[in-house]
């Protein structure tokens, strides 16, 4: 027989993982609606190609680029 502290501490093992397998289905939904956007997989692509061949900038001249203080 189980004694309430060893129910309590089955109970929290349980919703514990609960809130992580909720935690791993939003994170799957995520990528699904990421998955079936053509556009974002297009613009997701470009920048791939753009860093593959060198057409970067410095995290800072963006910040200047973009009237940011740095």
């Amino acid at each position: 027989m189980n004694t309430a502290a060893e129910t309590q501490s089955a109970n929290e093992v349980f919703i514990d993982t609960l809130r992580r397998v909720d935690s791993e289905i939003v994170s799957a939904i995520e990528t699904l609606e990421i998955l079936s956007d053509n556009d974002t997989l297009k613009a997701i692509e470009e920048g791939l190609n753009d860093i593959k061949i060198g057409r970067v900038i410095r995290f800072e001249d963006f910040l200047r680029k973009h009237a940011y203080e740095v």
